[in-house]
Order: structure tokens, then C-alpha cells, then sequence
């Protein structure tokens, strides 16, 4: 089982819609947030903590997924995956302190998910440096047509690192030029 902290805003949930919409087509999602539990999906077992400021201690290798604005605890466990906006300092500062495995998210061909173009309906994100799956397989630069969904930006480009993170894609990526 693996274990996602989705840290920030609970009146925010773009993230939590990507999640139960998108993640439930492969995975079994039991989400948990403030004193509501929801399972949905069938697959590998995901467990989901959507909360403003949650306790991580204890949990074994999390991915720790920061929404827009949120505060990342100063205690993130050295064995986590954050997923960070290359934009916030806080965020950037608090992960670097921890010596977590970043994975950042931004509008800068420097971070490592950006994305390339836009239309009305569909972001282009960009994968700008490999990365190293759950699975253990690493993933090289890539980009990937992604429906917006009516979604901001940061949440496709952190949701999108979240599904690499997790190898859900289930085909071979490879580079895309």
C-alpha cells in the first residue's frame, strides 16, 4: 500500500477530484480527509490524508503532495517524495531542510514538471529531468498532452507527477523531443 499526503487548503479540491476521478480507473483509493472517509476504485491500494497540516510520523516512504500556498511541516519524514511548487519558497526551503526527494512543479524549464504549451483545453506538460518511480524505474524527460478539466495549472503539473511517481501510466515512456 502506498501512502499520499495531499498537504494545503481543504476548500481546495481540484486535486481531490483529479484523485477519485482519474486515480479510481486504476488504483483502490481509500481517501481520507478531516472526518470523512471515502474508498472508491479497484487495483493497488492507494491511502489518501488531505489535510491542512497532517501528521506524517510513522509512515513509510509517503509522497507528500503540497497544493498551492500550503506549509509543508518542518518534520517531513527523510524518506518521503515531495511533490512542491518551485514558486514557493517556503516549500522549497522546507523540503530542503528535510533532504526529502523533491519533485517540483512550476512554470521554469529548471523544474522538473512544467509544461511546454497550452490551449484552450489541453496543457502540455513537460517531464524536464528523469525520475525515479515507486516502482523503481526511472522515467526520462518527456512531454504529455493533458486535459485541463477546468483545473489551475499547479494542480495538472502536480497531479501529472504524482501518476510518474506512481508508474501509472503503463506503457513505456520514453523520450519525447
Amino acid at each position: 500500500m502506498t501512502e499520499i499526503i495531499i498537504i494545503g487548503d481543504s476548500n481546495d479540491t481540484a486535486l481531490e477530484r483529479l484523485i477519485k476521478h482519474k486515480l479510481s480507473e486504476t488504483y483502490s483509493i481509500l481517501y481520507i480527509k478531516g472526518n470523512e472517509i471515502t474508498g472508491t476504485g479497484i487495483g493497488y491500494e492507494l491511502t489518501v490524508i488531505d489535510s491542512a497540516a497532517p501528521i506524517i510520523a510513522g509512515l513509510t516512504e509517503p509522497i507528500v503532495v503540497a497544493k498551492k500556498n500550503a506549509v509543508l511541516p518542518e518534520d517531513l519524514p527523510p524518506d518521503c517524495t515531495a511533490v512542491i511548487s518551485s514558486h514557493d519558497p517556503s516549500q522549497l526551503r522546507a523540503a530542503s531542510r528535510s533532504g526529502v526527494y523533491v519533485v517540483d512543479c512550476g512554470l521554469s524549464p529548471t523544474s522538473t514538471v512544467s509544461f511546454s504549451s497550452e490551449s484552450d483545453d489541453t496543457l502540455v506538460i513537460s517531464l524536464n529531468r528523469s525520475l525515479k518511480a515507486l516502482s523503481g524505474r526511472e522515467i526520462q524527460p518527456l512531454e504529455m498532452p493533458v486535459k485541463k478539466l477546468g483545473t489551475d495549472d499547479y494542480t495538472l503539473m502536480s497531479f501529472t507527477a504524482l501518476r510518474l511517481l506512481l508508474d501509472d501510466f503503463d506503457s513505456e515512456l520514453g523520450k519525447l523531443i
